[in-house]
């Protein structure tokens, strides 16, 4: 867990560093590079969200385990990609009860859902 909140943090380190030392030094306006530069820079500051969860998925097995099984109720996509045919109590073994609100949302949105909820009162 410490691994990967470091990896996290020297991630993000990396990704908005440039941007903001480049806000913060004083550059001529006229300079014809500024422009390239600041969308360079923006870039890849904003490109930082897309990181997490890839690190979260290599390096948290739970992540991992979690994510597969919410792929797995996607209709079609176990025919595109290898990664996610696997069966999905095997997997919620590894995940924990976390997950079992993930299985528990596959049938939100089919039209038995509805049914379920009407007869459920609290």
């Amino acid at each position: 867990m410490i691994k990967m909140m470091v990896t996290v943090v020297i991630v993000f380190t990396i990704c908005w560093l440039p941007f903001n030392f480049l806000m913060l030094m004083k550059l001529p306006s006229s300079w014809d590079l500024l422009p390239y530069f600041w969308f360079a820079f923006h870039w890849l500051a904003m490109s930082h969200s897309c990181y997490n969860p890839i690190i979260y998925c290599y390096m948290n097995a739970r992540f991992r385990s979690g994510f597969i099984l919410v792929l797995h109720g996607v209709p079609g996509l176990q025919q595109l990609c290898c990664c996610i045919r696997h069966t999905p109590p095997a997997i919620a073994r590894n995940v924990g009860s976390s997950v079992a609100l993930a299985g528990e949302m596959n049938g939100l949105y089919g039209a038995s859902a509805l049914g379920r909820k009407a007869r459920v009162r609290v």
